[in-house]
Parts: structure tokens; C-alpha cells; sequence
């Protein structure tokens, strides 16, 4: 089902008894409330659930590159989207071969426990990734010898409408929760409290589309339970 950002606006203020039938809000409210519409859906970009798909980046890896930047403006390519967060589906092919490999991805803590972080490989072994803003930071080790392909897999965003005409094209269940939601993100600015009815629709049609939107887990051990045991590394640690 197809509607605009205007559409769902005015059914939000028709919920909080703001706007009647058939009345047309000023353009100075709509606008306002375009503002609340985006940063309610820039605050659910961070909820993994929220976000219906995932998107795959490809790039280059540059040899004997330790890290690069990803986004609009990173070192790995132009006008790619900085990630919130990399998906542990995330991973790299040997362009020569045409096999292609899976990474971990470690966090702060782990990296700086790498003794020696120059240390070179054929291939990577685990990826940590710093979401600085605005291009986020990926950072490997041990570092590749040769060029290989990275697949970035991270959520792709839900869009912001620019503007009140702009069409949404979404699966089912989001325009209901779209609604509902917006007119809770927008009470406070018109002095409405919320009816328990749209609080608990709200509440109710987010957590629609979050169970829809939960990957199947497939059942794995922990990486440090099945890991193959060996001794001690002085100069990358457990990796």
C-alpha cells in the first residue's frame, strides 16, 4: 500500500483528536511534524528489529591495507553508507579463486589485545569495526597480502521522507505502526496525553513488524567453546 508522508502526519493528529474530519492542518504543523516522523525513523534505524532488510556492500580491500573507511566519504568508495552496526553475515572472496570466507567481528577490546597488529596474512581472520561518524572505521587482522572483496553486510535503513508529498513504500504492518507511533513522538508538542487505546496499538504494531523482521537463528556454539586449541600467540593474542 502506497501513501505519503502527509498522509500518515494527518492520521497521527487525527488519533490525538487534533485535527477532525476533513480539516487540513497548517503547513508550519505539518512541517513540524515531518521533523518528529523523521527522527522517530532515524531512532529506529538503531533497533536491528525495526528495520525490515539488509544490504550487502561490495568493495575492494586494497593489499596490505590495514583499515579503511566506510561511508559517503571513506577511503574504500564513494557515496556508500556508513553502517550502524556490520551483521555477522559480513564477509570476504578471494577474487582468484571465487571462494569466499567468513570473518569474526571482534570489538575495542579484543583488537587493542592484539600485540602486534601488523602482522600479515593471506587472508583475515577477524574484523573490527568503529562506527565513527560520518565514515565508519574497519580495521583487520592480520592484514591481507593481496586484494580480496569485502561484502559489508549491515541493515538497510528506512528512508526519511524529504518531503510531505513523498510516496512510502513499505511491507505490510508498518504504516499502522508508523501512525500510531508518530502520534505518541508528537502529543507532547500539542499538550495531548495519548489514550491508552493508541498507546497499547503503538506498543502493539511495533512489535508486530520486530517479530516479522527476527532472522532465524540457527543454533551454533560459542566461538571459544568450539575454537581448536592452540598454544598461546605473544603477538595476536587468541585470534
Amino acid at each position: 500500500m502506497s501513501t505519503t508522508a502527509s498522509d500518515q502526519i494527518n492520521r497521527a493528529l487525527r488519533l490525538l483528536g487534533v485535527l477532525a474530519e476533513g480539516e487540513t492542518p497548517s503547513n508550519a504543523t505539518s512541517q513540524d511534524a515531518l521533523l518528529a516522523l523523521n527522527q522517530m525513523l532515524d531512532s529506529w534505524n538503531t533497533e536491528r528489529l525495526s528495520v525490515f532488510c539488509t544490504q550487502d556492500q561490495a568493495v575492494t580491500w586494497p593489499a596490505s591495507t590495514a583499515s579503511g573507511t566506510l561511508g559517503p566519504s571513506g577511503t574504500l568508495g564513494n557515496n556508500l553508507i556508513r553502517p550502524v552496526k556490520l551483521d555477522d553475515a559480513t564477509y570476504f572472496m578471494d577474487t582468484g579463486t571465487g571462494v569466499s570466507f567468513g570473518i569474526r567481528l571482534i570489538n575495542q577490546e579484543q583488537y587493542d589485545g592484539v600485540a602486534v597488529k601488523t602482522i600479515t596474512s593471506t587472508y583475515p581472520e577477524v574484523l573490527f569495526y568503529n562506527p565513527t561518524y560520518p565514515n565508519g572505521t574497519v580495521t583487520l587482522f592480520p592484514v591481507p597480502t593481496g586484494a580480496i572483496q569485502f561484502h559489508f553486510i549491515s541493515v538497510l535503513e528506512l528512508t526519511q521522507p524529504a518531503l510531505l508529498t513523498t510516496a512510502l513504500m513499505l511491507p505490510d504492518g508498518y504504516l499502522r505502526a508508523f501512525a500510531y507511533n508518530l502520534a505518541l513522538e508528537i502529543a507532547p508538542e500539542f499538550g495531548v496525553e495519548p489514550s491508552p487505546t493508541i498507546k497499547s496499538i503503538a506498543i502493539a504494531s511495533k512489535r508486530d513488524i520486530k517479530r516479522i523482521n527476527d532472522p532465524e537463528d540457527v543454533m551454533a556454539m560459542p566461538y571459544q567453546l568450539i575454537a581448536t586449541h592452540k598454544r598461546y600467540n605473544i603477538y595476536s593474542g587468541n585470534f
